[in-house]
């Protein structure tokens, strides 16, 4: 009897084991990454979203509500295929215009509570929702008020430019700013010359017209707007406004233009100048001369060593050598150029 009893209590130990790892897979706990994303092939989520993205019965939010709130609690798919199915359908919102969806539809999807939490791939003992459906949600958002304000801005580019440059220096909303960028990219070539104009007179006052001005530019290519941009321009756009100047313009003038930075513009824009626009003048003598004879200079002598350092031609590090020799300043930083690659410069040296 006492044996029997015994396999009674292992036996209900082992069926409370079993049920606790299996809870540990319940929603709102750690998920395995593979292991999640293994439940969600294993159902066909397709079929579900295209139900719930019926264009006929979207803007019925009493419909569209029963349907998700269906998928949310069905017992017959595993939970991360329940929330990869919502993922997927609130990214789908986007291509729908704003009235297309109800808001009440719109204000489940921004309330929704991720339950699939999978650990952080940078920091493991965190746990971040693998479909972050609320961050889906107010992205859609963002990209509906993103494409409102672009609507506005094209009208306003047409019939008063003036009052666009001053909205966009006024405004604190990124949707409305990146809007109106926007829509500056799909106008006219003359009205974008009129932004243009009124940006230049304002840039000096307001350096956060500065992505205005850049958009402009890579599309007017006009080399005084380039030259204010560089004086004047502030601000992260600056940056990826040169790297695509550097493919609108030929490299005579992105090189003319490199000259006017280093020589006339503020030291940090004449390092991103340097940073943008080196990679496509690195054979050019004379640009490869103008850095070699900054690597004393002290604020712009690290840029120019880094950007010498990025895969050099055999002339480039034969100068390097050269100054490498002694102790100055330009010495220091010519070496630090050629450790900075230095299993690409010995390929390059070897005969």
């Amino acid at each position: 009897m006492r044996n029997h009893s015994a396999l009674i209590t292992l036996l209900l130990i082992c069926s409370f084991t079993h049920a606790a790892i299996a809870n540990e897979q319940t929603p709102g706990t750690h998920w395995d990454r593979s292991s999640a994303m293994a439940s969600v092939r294993s159902v066909n989520i397709d079929v579900a979203v295209y139900e719930l993205g019926d264009i006929s019965s979207l803007a019925d939010g009493k419909t569209t509500l029963s349907k998700l709130e269906y998928l949310e609690t069905r017992g017959d798919w595993p939970l991360p295929a329940r929330e990869a199915a919502i993922f997927q359908f609130t990214l789908s919102l986007a291509e729908m215009p704003r009235d297309a969806v109800a808001t009440e539809v719109m204000q489940y999807l921004r309330n929704y509570q991720a339950q699939t939490l999978v650990p952080h791939e940078d920091h493991g003992e965190a746990l971040i929702p693998l479909f972050n459906i609320r961050a889906a949600a107010a992205g859609v958002e963002n990209g509906w008020q993103r494409k409102e304000f672009a609507i506005r801005a094209t009208k306003l580019i047409e019939e008063n430019p003036g009052e666009l440059v001053s909205g966009y220096a006024e405004s604190i909303n990124h949707n409305q700013r990146s809007g109106y960028l926007d829509a500056l990219q799909d106008a006219e070539l003359a009205d974008v010359e009129m932004v243009q104009t009124i940006t230049l007179e304002r840039l000096g006052e307001s350096p956060e017209l500065t992505p205005v001005l850049g958009v402009s530019t890579v599309i007017t290519a006009d080399i005084f707007a380039i030259q204010k941009l560089l004086i004047n321009g502030r601000g992260a756009g600056l940056s990826s406004t040169l790297v695509q100047l550097d493919k609108r313009l030929p490299a005579s003038e992105t090189a003319t233009l490199l000259v006017f930075a280093i020589e006339q513009a503020p030291d940090t824009n004449a390092a991103l100048a340097i940073a943008a626009w080196w990679p496509r003048l690195r054979h050019e003598p004379a640009i490869r001369d103008l850095l070699v004879g900054l690597l004393s200079d002290p604020a712009l002598g690290a840029s120019a060593a880094l950007a010498l350092a990025q895969n050099p031609d055999i002339q480039t590090i034969k100068v390097l050598q050269d100054t490498a020799k002694g102790n100055s300043a330009a010495a220091r930083r010519a070496q630090m150029a050629l450790d900075f690659n230095r299993d690409h410069l010995i390929r390059e040296t070897q005969p």
